[in-house]
């Protein structure tokens, strides 16, 4: 039997409503949208248009991927973030609403000390998303993004080309264990403003427990934060002095039980002060911040 896109949609909704996603009618209006190429108003004032034999097939293959733990965001290779548009693939770590909060808190924070053209380094890019959230959003802002995976430098670039920021974005490909040696090559002398991560926070032995999704399919090297969780916070606490101007911010997403085990990384180095707590949207202490003093 012919399917019409309605139709199309309310079947699918009822196969992603039974294997348990969240939101099933909205991932099967999103997977529509992203197979005709529309938006979703659209596919509401088209809904008794008739799907060819093609179509149809296409559009269920993609409802298939999605029963099968493919996040959506893979599927239709994008996702909105600070009102951005911003392209995503596998092996990229999808960005999350809950990073917004570092975002704001970054701007804010530039806006309330009246930094002028400030410098900002972002360290595990990923898909550069907070970098270039930061550079859209503060047009006078210099950002340098840092990651160690080369496919997660080829989607950062992507997007900084289809934003426009080519020209105050800076991609360079390096491990953050060995950025102190890069910095004595000439970071160290011009210093940032601004340090900011959404490190991997997620502990070894938690990873089996997450989600399909996130389990088998995003990039374990962006989850795995260690034993603990907290190896990238103790080599970023490490890498601010020779990074960071006296007085620069340092800024960190951190899991939802995280927050006071970071702190106390910080006071352990002995160079910070004012550190603070950003909270999310659900309550969680989901960013810590600093301001680095040398004296």
């Amino acid at each position: 039997m012919d399917l019409n896109v309605l139709k199309a949609m309310r079947k699918a909704g009822e196969l992603l409503n039974e294997a348990g996603v969240d939101s099933p009618q909205l991932e099967a209006g999103m997977l529509m949208g992203h197979l005709l190429n529309c938006s979703r108003e659209r596919l509401y004032i088209d809904r008794d248009r008739i799907l060819n034999p093609e179509e149809t097939l296409s559009y269920f293959n993609l409802v298939d991927k999605r029963l099968k733990g493919v996040p959506i965001h893979y599927i239709i290779g994008h996702r909105e973030f600070m009102g951005l548009d911003f392209y995503v693939e596998e092996g990229v770590l999808i960005p999350r609403p809950d990073t917004e909060v570092l975002v704001e808190h970054i701007i804010e924070h530039v806006k309330s000390r009246s930094i002028k053209a400030p410098r900002i380094i972002d360290l595990g890019t990923g898909s550069g998303a907070i970098a270039i959230s930061l550079a859209k959003y503060m047009e006078d802002s210099r950002v340098t993004a840092v990651d160690i995976d080369s496919c997660a430098l080829g989607v950062a670039r992507r997007n900084v080309l289809a934003h426009g920021l080519e020209d105050r974005v800076d991609l360079i490909q390096v491990d953050i264990f060995s950025l102190l040696e890069e910095s004595e090559a000439g970071w160290q002398e011009s210093g940032f403003d601004i340090m900011v991560s959404n490190p991997p926070y997620i502990p070894t032995s938690d990873i089996g427990g997450l989600e399909i999704q996130v389990r088998e399919y995003e990039p374990r090297r962006a989850l795995d934060g260690g034993e603990d969780g907290l190896d990238f916070y103790r080599a970023l606490a490490g890498l601010g002095p020779g990074i960071l101007k006296n007085e620069g911010l340092w800024a960190v997403e951190v899991g939802y039980n995280q927050a006071h085990s970071v702190a106390h990384v910080l006071r352990a180095a002995g160079c910070y002060r004012d550190i603070g707590y950003v909270k999310d949207l659900s309550g969680y202490k989901r960013v810590v911040a600093a301001i680095l003093d040398h004296e």
